[in-house]
């Protein structure tokens, strides 16, 4: 009986090429026809997430040639979003991505400007930790004071 690897090797070898091609999902091929994303933000460096693929970070001077379709325009991660769904509420979560995502139509030899806005979600983020702060300072005051009171 021969080894499964001298079997299994020869067809990696045969289809590495197919498995390793990139993903073309938004890269249009050079015959089709393109759209393009200017994107455009109120802060600098943030990475920019196209349908959860990272195409660069803010500023980015040059359109962004898409295929022709809707597409997801995001400076949040991917990975980060999913955390989101895990730990916040669903109406916070819903706030947060009304502002911080774009679903946009991306029409073929035209241009669309994608507008986003991280301000608002930074404001977001400092009043929640604020909170979470004020939380934890009154549940060690109560607790000091129950330690206090049963001695």
């Amino acid at each position: 009986m021969k080894c499964p690897f001298l079997i299994l090797f020869p067809l990696l070898l045969y289809f590495s090429p197919i498995l390793a091609q990139q993903d073309t999902v938004l890269t249009p091929y050079p015959d089709e026809t393109v759209g393009y994303i200017q994107v455009s933000c109120d802060s600098s460096g943030l990475d920019i997430f196209v349908d959860n693929i990272l195409i660069g970070q803010v500023p980015i001077d040059d359109p962004v040639p898409l295929k022709p379709g809707v597409h997801t325009v995001t400076y949040l991660n991917p990975q980060f979003i999913t955390l989101l769904r895990e730990y916040y509420e669903l109406n916070e979560v819903e706030s947060l991505l009304e502002r911080s995502l774009q679903r946009v139509y991306v029409a073929p030899d035209k241009t669309v400007t994608v507008n986003l806005w991280w301000k608002p979600y930074e404001k977001q983020l400092k009043a929640r930790k604020q909170s979470g702060w004020i939380k934890t300072s009154v549940g060690l005051v109560i607790m000091t004071f129950l330690v206090v009171l049963n001695i």
